[in-house]
């Protein structure tokens, strides 16, 4: 059973010629709910993007940049907090290679992901890159960690209690 995608814009790859075009795509409220749902996070409140597509018999080019706005948890105080993302993002697609035999996956580990289709949907594309730019641990800013927090200041390093294990005082060290 598939998935509804939360954000689609498809584009025929086909009708795109040899000259680079470009793409806005601007997520509806409905759309930021979904992918909020699907990225685990509280809300989104903007998704934005910029997107230039240069197709090639070959070769899939997809450059681009997202601004977004999200309101995630920290992880230290579980405050909820807003995570502002402003990246760019360059994208390969191989579509096959030179004989027109199709790349296998495993023939180069640093080759382009092998896109097989006549369409290409920015909208998935754009999620995508918006989940690898969110903070893998969102934190507020001037909120103390744990250890600040909840650890007492003296043995808030491992080393701490090596002086008085080793019997090492001030006088004699």
């Amino acid at each position: 059973m598939n998935n509804p995608v939360e954000f689609s814009y498809i584009i025929d790859l086909d009708d795109l010629g040899k000259v680079a075009r470009a793409y806005r795509l601007d997520a509806d409220e409905d759309a930021r709910a979904r992918i909020a749902k699907r990225l685990k996070t509280p809300s989104l409140e903007k998704l934005e993007a910029e997107i230039k597509v240069r197709v090639s018999k070959t070769l899939i080019e997809v450059e681009g940049a997202l601004v977004a706005a999200l309101t995630r948890q920290c992880v230290a105080s579980l405050e909820l907090m807003t995570e502002n993302i402003d990246e760019a993002f360059d994208i390969a697609f191989s579509r096959v290679r030179g004989d027109g035999a199709a790349l296998e996956e495993d023939e180069f580990w640093d080759a382009p992901e092998i896109h097989e289709s006549d369409q290409l949907d920015l909208g998935e594309l754009l999620v995508q890159q918006l989940s690898l730019a969110m903070a893998a641990f969102p934190r507020k800013r001037d909120t103390p960690g744990l250890l600040e927090t909840y650890a007492p200041r003296e043995s808030a390093s491992p080393f701490a209690d090596l002086p008085g294990i080793l019997g090492k005082t001030d006088d004699n060290q």
